[in-house]
């Protein structure tokens, strides 16, 4: 069993934002796929980006901007973005209270973005 702590205190910049690579722990390079947790402080953007892993956005908590491609739209807690590989995103926190979500990335041989 591994257990990880996830407070504030494990959170270090990356991507443009506080950042915490919860698994594979040791750096996203150690497996093909991965967790992370962000969060976004009011204001706050993540550096837009694109990679060759298609990607999953679980808001946790706060609202923001979401941009996928072309395509831009509000996001909230409870909601889950979908981001196919080699796509350009980026989000921005435009709520008062800070935006905390969950990354989980996979190689497209492991499935489709688009079910």
């Amino acid at each position: 069993m591994l257990v990880r702590p996830i407070g504030d205190d494990q959170l270090q910049p990356g991507y443009g934002v506080r950042y915490q690579q919860i698994y594979p722990h040791g750096g996203e390079d150690l497996a093909d796929w991965g967790v992370g947790r962000a969060v976004l402080d009011r204001g706050e953007a993540t550096d837009a980006h694109a990679h060759p892993e298609h990607e999953m956005f679980l808001i946790l908590s706060g609202r923001g901007d979401m941009t996928v491609g072309t395509e831009q739209r509000p996001v909230v807690a409870g909601e889950a973005v979908v981001i196919p590989a080699d796509t350009p995103h980026r989000l921005v926190n435009t709520g008062a209270d800070p935006l905390v979500l969950l990354s989980v990335y996979w190689p497209p041989a492991y499935g489709r973005s688009d079910l």
